[in-house]
Protein backbone atom coordinates (compact mmCIF):
# COMPACT_ATOMS: atom_id res chain seq x y z
CA UNK A 1 0.00 0.00 0.00
CA UNK A 2 1.66 3.16 -1.11
CA UNK A 3 -0.25 5.83 0.68
CA UNK A 4 -2.23 5.84 4.18
CA UNK A 5 -5.06 8.21 3.07
CA UNK A 6 -6.33 9.67 -0.18
CA UNK A 7 -8.11 12.90 -0.95
CA UNK A 8 -10.69 13.23 -4.29
CA UNK A 9 -12.53 16.36 -5.62
CA UNK A 10 -15.49 15.06 -8.42
CA UNK A 11 -17.26 17.34 -10.00
CA UNK A 12 -20.98 17.07 -11.12
CA UNK A 13 -22.02 16.98 -14.91
CA UNK A 14 -25.27 17.38 -17.14
CA UNK A 15 -27.41 15.90 -19.78
CA UNK A 16 -27.36 16.67 -23.12
CA UNK A 17 -28.54 13.42 -24.73
CA UNK A 18 -30.10 10.44 -22.31
CA UNK A 19 -28.39 7.52 -22.81
CA UNK A 20 -31.84 5.34 -21.74
CA UNK A 21 -33.25 5.01 -24.96
CA UNK A 22 -29.94 4.16 -27.50
CA UNK A 23 -27.07 3.74 -25.02
CA UNK A 24 -25.68 6.80 -26.44
CA UNK A 25 -25.26 9.72 -24.19
CA UNK A 26 -23.84 13.43 -24.09
CA UNK A 27 -23.17 14.77 -20.90
CA UNK A 28 -21.09 18.06 -19.50
CA UNK A 29 -19.25 18.81 -16.55
CA UNK A 30 -20.83 21.31 -13.96
CA UNK A 31 -18.75 23.21 -11.11
CA UNK A 32 -20.92 21.62 -8.48
CA UNK A 33 -18.59 18.95 -6.39
CA UNK A 34 -17.80 15.95 -4.71
CA UNK A 35 -15.14 15.62 -1.74
CA UNK A 36 -14.36 12.65 -0.35
CA UNK A 37 -11.27 11.29 2.16
CA UNK A 38 -10.72 7.79 2.69
CA UNK A 39 -8.27 7.09 5.69
CA UNK A 40 -6.64 3.71 6.49
CA UNK A 41 -4.74 2.10 9.17
CA UNK A 42 -3.68 -1.03 10.77
CA UNK A 43 -6.46 -2.38 13.42
CA UNK A 44 -9.86 -4.41 13.65
CA UNK A 45 -11.35 -4.70 9.86
CA UNK A 46 -14.62 -2.51 9.54
CA UNK A 47 -15.42 0.46 6.98
CA UNK A 48 -16.85 3.74 8.63
CA UNK A 49 -18.93 5.86 6.23
CA UNK A 50 -20.51 9.34 7.01
CA UNK A 51 -22.98 8.58 4.14
CA UNK A 52 -25.59 5.57 2.98
CA UNK A 53 -24.73 3.57 0.42
CA UNK A 54 -23.19 0.64 1.90
CA UNK A 55 -23.59 -1.92 -1.42
CA UNK A 56 -22.30 0.32 -3.84
CA UNK A 57 -19.36 1.88 -1.51
CA UNK A 58 -18.31 -1.91 -0.22
CA UNK A 59 -18.52 -3.39 -3.72
CA UNK A 60 -16.11 -0.47 -5.33
CA UNK A 61 -13.53 -0.65 -2.18
CA UNK A 62 -13.84 -4.72 -2.39
CA UNK A 63 -12.98 -4.49 -6.35
CA UNK A 64 -9.85 -2.35 -5.77
CA UNK A 65 -8.26 -3.12 -2.09
CA UNK A 66 -6.78 -6.74 -1.47
CA UNK A 67 -8.39 -9.03 0.99
CA UNK A 68 -5.56 -8.66 2.93
CA UNK A 69 -5.49 -4.89 3.45
CA UNK A 70 -9.18 -4.87 4.12
CA UNK A 71 -8.64 -7.76 6.56
CA UNK A 72 -5.90 -6.23 8.99
CA UNK A 73 -6.93 -2.59 8.87
CA UNK A 74 -9.95 0.08 9.56
CA UNK A 75 -10.86 2.35 6.88
CA UNK A 76 -12.33 5.39 7.14
CA UNK A 77 -14.36 7.16 4.25
CA UNK A 78 -15.82 10.76 4.78
CA UNK A 79 -17.89 12.66 1.79
CA UNK A 80 -18.89 16.23 1.59
CA UNK A 81 -21.61 17.00 -1.43
CA UNK A 82 -22.70 19.94 -3.08
CA UNK A 83 -24.60 17.97 -5.75
CA UNK A 84 -28.24 16.95 -4.32
CA UNK A 85 -29.54 13.53 -4.84
CA UNK A 86 -32.13 11.76 -6.58
CA UNK A 87 -32.55 14.61 -9.13
CA UNK A 88 -30.28 13.41 -11.87
CA UNK A 89 -27.20 15.79 -11.71
CA UNK A 90 -24.84 12.37 -11.67
CA UNK A 91 -24.70 12.44 -7.76
CA UNK A 92 -24.20 8.62 -7.69
CA UNK A 93 -21.66 9.22 -10.79
CA UNK A 94 -19.83 11.53 -8.95
CA UNK A 95 -19.56 9.61 -5.60
CA UNK A 96 -18.94 6.06 -7.02
CA UNK A 97 -16.04 7.87 -9.19
CA UNK A 98 -14.43 9.63 -5.97
CA UNK A 99 -14.20 6.60 -4.12
CA UNK A 100 -12.66 4.38 -7.22
CA UNK A 101 -9.83 6.79 -7.50
CA UNK A 102 -9.37 7.60 -3.79
CA UNK A 103 -8.81 3.79 -3.71
CA UNK A 104 -6.30 3.36 -6.48
CA UNK A 105 -4.59 6.46 -4.88
CA UNK A 106 -4.19 4.47 -1.60
CA UNK A 107 -2.12 1.56 -3.83
CA UNK A 108 -0.75 3.48 -6.07
CA UNK A 109 0.33 6.98 -7.20
CA UNK A 110 0.06 6.81 -10.81
CA UNK A 111 -3.34 6.39 -11.60
CA UNK A 112 -4.83 4.48 -14.48
CA UNK A 113 -7.97 6.57 -15.88
CA UNK A 114 -9.45 3.41 -16.53
CA UNK A 115 -9.32 1.19 -14.38
CA UNK A 116 -11.09 3.84 -11.91
CA UNK A 117 -14.11 4.55 -14.32
CA UNK A 118 -14.66 0.99 -14.95
CA UNK A 119 -14.67 -0.04 -11.42
CA UNK A 120 -17.20 2.99 -10.58
CA UNK A 121 -19.12 2.04 -13.60
CA UNK A 122 -19.27 -1.45 -13.25
CA UNK A 123 -20.13 -1.18 -9.18
CA UNK A 124 -23.18 1.02 -10.12
CA UNK A 125 -24.18 -1.82 -12.34
CA UNK A 126 -24.04 -4.48 -9.89
CA UNK A 127 -25.72 -2.33 -6.85
CA UNK A 128 -28.74 -1.10 -9.40
CA UNK A 129 -27.80 2.80 -8.90
CA UNK A 130 -28.12 3.12 -12.70
CA UNK A 131 -29.49 0.91 -15.65
CA UNK A 132 -27.02 1.46 -18.39
CA UNK A 133 -23.94 2.23 -15.65
CA UNK A 134 -23.81 6.22 -16.81
CA UNK A 135 -20.54 5.17 -18.18
CA UNK A 136 -21.51 8.86 -20.22
CA UNK A 137 -21.96 10.80 -16.48
CA UNK A 138 -18.86 9.07 -15.04
CA UNK A 139 -16.68 10.82 -17.96
CA UNK A 140 -17.85 13.41 -17.82
CA UNK A 141 -17.68 14.13 -13.71
CA UNK A 142 -14.08 12.88 -14.09
CA UNK A 143 -12.84 14.15 -17.09
CA UNK A 144 -14.70 17.85 -17.11
CA UNK A 145 -16.26 19.31 -20.48
CA UNK A 146 -18.48 17.24 -23.03
CA UNK A 147 -18.13 13.67 -23.32
CA UNK A 148 -19.87 11.64 -25.90
CA UNK A 149 -20.09 7.93 -25.41
CA UNK A 150 -21.24 5.11 -26.34
CA UNK A 151 -22.46 3.23 -22.94
CA UNK A 152 -23.10 -0.16 -24.07
CA UNK A 153 -19.27 -0.52 -24.89
CA UNK A 154 -17.84 2.01 -22.56
CA UNK A 155 -16.22 3.99 -25.16
CA UNK A 156 -15.67 7.42 -25.63
CA UNK A 157 -16.77 8.94 -28.94
CA UNK A 158 -15.81 12.45 -28.58
CA UNK A 159 -14.93 14.89 -25.94
CA UNK A 160 -14.98 18.73 -26.19
CA UNK A 161 -14.77 21.73 -24.22
CA UNK A 162 -17.62 24.09 -23.10
CA UNK A 163 -17.50 27.61 -23.23
CA UNK A 164 -16.47 29.62 -19.99
CA UNK A 165 -18.64 32.56 -20.84
CA UNK A 166 -21.90 30.14 -20.57
CA UNK A 167 -23.64 29.57 -16.93
CA UNK A 168 -26.17 26.94 -15.82
CA UNK A 169 -29.48 27.67 -13.89
CA UNK A 170 -30.52 24.53 -12.47
CA UNK A 171 -34.51 23.84 -11.43
CA UNK A 172 -35.25 21.44 -8.96
CA UNK A 173 -39.23 21.16 -9.05
CA UNK A 174 -41.50 21.06 -6.38
CA UNK A 175 -44.01 18.13 -6.08
CA UNK A 176 -43.18 16.35 -9.90
CA UNK A 177 -43.72 12.96 -9.92
CA UNK A 178 -41.74 10.82 -12.54
CA UNK A 179 -42.98 8.88 -15.76
CA UNK A 180 -42.30 5.23 -16.34
CA UNK A 181 -38.13 5.55 -17.54
CA UNK A 182 -38.22 2.99 -20.27
CA UNK A 183 -40.96 4.56 -22.08
CA UNK A 184 -38.02 7.02 -23.33
CA UNK A 185 -37.25 3.80 -26.13
CA UNK A 186 -40.87 5.38 -28.02
CA UNK A 187 -38.75 8.03 -29.29
CA UNK A 188 -35.47 5.89 -29.87
CA UNK A 189 -34.97 7.58 -33.40
CA UNK A 190 -35.57 11.30 -31.92
CA UNK A 191 -33.15 10.35 -29.46
CA UNK A 192 -30.35 9.05 -32.11
CA UNK A 193 -30.82 12.43 -34.39
CA UNK A 194 -29.94 13.92 -30.96
CA UNK A 195 -26.90 12.22 -30.39
CA UNK A 196 -26.22 13.35 -34.07
CA UNK A 197 -26.77 16.91 -33.80
CA UNK A 198 -24.26 16.58 -31.03
CA UNK A 199 -21.66 14.30 -32.68
CA UNK A 200 -21.57 17.77 -35.26
CA UNK A 201 -21.01 20.47 -32.14
CA UNK A 202 -24.72 21.23 -32.33
CA UNK A 203 -25.12 20.56 -27.94
CA UNK A 204 -27.75 23.13 -27.47
CA UNK A 205 -30.12 21.72 -30.08
CA UNK A 206 -29.28 18.39 -28.93
CA UNK A 207 -30.06 19.25 -25.47
CA UNK A 208 -33.28 20.67 -26.40
CA UNK A 209 -34.85 18.37 -28.73
CA UNK A 210 -33.67 16.17 -25.68
CA UNK A 211 -35.90 18.32 -23.29
CA UNK A 212 -38.57 17.81 -25.06
CA UNK A 213 -38.19 14.14 -25.52
CA UNK A 214 -38.07 13.47 -21.74
CA UNK A 215 -40.81 16.16 -21.32
CA UNK A 216 -43.35 14.31 -23.29
CA UNK A 217 -43.00 11.29 -21.63
CA UNK A 218 -41.86 11.49 -17.84
CA UNK A 219 -44.04 14.61 -17.04
CA UNK A 220 -46.03 16.72 -19.67
CA UNK A 221 -44.94 20.30 -18.17
CA UNK A 222 -43.67 22.62 -20.43
CA UNK A 223 -44.25 25.88 -18.44
CA UNK A 224 -41.09 26.02 -17.33
CA UNK A 225 -39.30 25.39 -20.59
CA UNK A 226 -41.20 27.55 -22.58
CA UNK A 227 -40.66 30.42 -19.80
CA UNK A 228 -36.98 29.40 -20.35
CA UNK A 229 -36.59 30.37 -23.95
CA UNK A 230 -39.00 33.52 -23.32
CA UNK A 231 -35.86 34.92 -21.75
CA UNK A 232 -33.21 33.75 -24.18
CA UNK A 233 -31.58 30.49 -22.74
CA UNK A 234 -29.68 28.66 -25.15
CA UNK A 235 -30.75 24.95 -24.03
CA UNK A 236 -32.99 23.40 -21.50
CA UNK A 237 -33.38 19.86 -20.09
CA UNK A 238 -34.38 17.98 -17.74
CA UNK A 239 -31.03 16.37 -16.40
CA UNK A 240 -30.90 12.54 -16.72
CA UNK A 241 -33.72 11.32 -15.80
CA UNK A 242 -34.56 14.03 -14.01
CA UNK A 243 -36.92 15.97 -12.32
CA UNK A 244 -34.25 18.58 -11.96
CA UNK A 245 -34.34 20.84 -15.45
CA UNK A 246 -31.01 22.54 -16.32
CA UNK A 247 -30.38 26.01 -18.57
CA UNK A 248 -27.65 26.71 -20.33
CA UNK A 249 -27.54 30.71 -20.62
CA UNK A 250 -24.89 32.89 -21.08
CA UNK A 251 -23.35 34.57 -17.67
CA UNK A 252 -24.44 38.35 -18.25
CA UNK A 253 -28.16 36.34 -18.57
CA UNK A 254 -28.46 34.98 -15.36
CA UNK A 255 -29.72 37.33 -12.84
CA UNK A 256 -32.83 38.10 -15.43
CA UNK A 257 -33.37 34.33 -15.99
CA UNK A 258 -33.29 33.82 -12.29
CA UNK A 259 -35.77 36.16 -11.63
CA UNK A 260 -38.26 34.60 -14.85
CA UNK A 261 -37.84 31.25 -12.83
CA UNK A 262 -39.31 32.69 -9.64
CA UNK A 263 -42.58 32.11 -10.58
CA UNK A 264 -42.14 28.09 -10.27
CA UNK A 265 -42.41 26.66 -7.66
CA UNK A 266 -38.88 24.56 -6.20
CA UNK A 267 -35.44 25.65 -5.88
CA UNK A 268 -32.37 27.70 -7.96
CA UNK A 269 -29.18 26.21 -7.74
CA UNK A 270 -26.61 28.15 -9.92
CA UNK A 271 -23.68 26.44 -11.28
CA UNK A 272 -20.45 27.24 -13.14
CA UNK A 273 -19.21 24.92 -16.77
CA UNK A 274 -16.31 22.66 -16.08
CA UNK A 275 -13.49 21.95 -17.75
CA UNK A 276 -10.78 20.43 -14.79
CA UNK A 277 -10.23 16.99 -14.37
CA UNK A 278 -10.83 15.72 -11.26
CA UNK A 279 -8.39 16.29 -8.34
CA UNK A 280 -6.55 14.02 -6.22
CA UNK A 281 -4.25 14.55 -3.37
Amino acid sequence: MKNSSASVTMFGAISIVNAIATGKGCTFGISQKVKVKISIEPGHNGISRNFVNDKLVNKIIKSILPASILKNHFISISLISEIPAGWGLKSSSAVSNAISLACFKLLDDEIHDRAVLSTAVNSSLWAKVSMTGAFDDACACYYGGVILTDNHFKKIIKRDMVNNDLAVVIYLPAGVARGEILKLRIHKDLFNHAFRLALKGDYWKAMNLNGVLINSVLYNNYAPMINAFENHCLAISHSGNGPAMAAVVYKDNVENFVNSMEKFDGKIILAKVNNTKAIVE
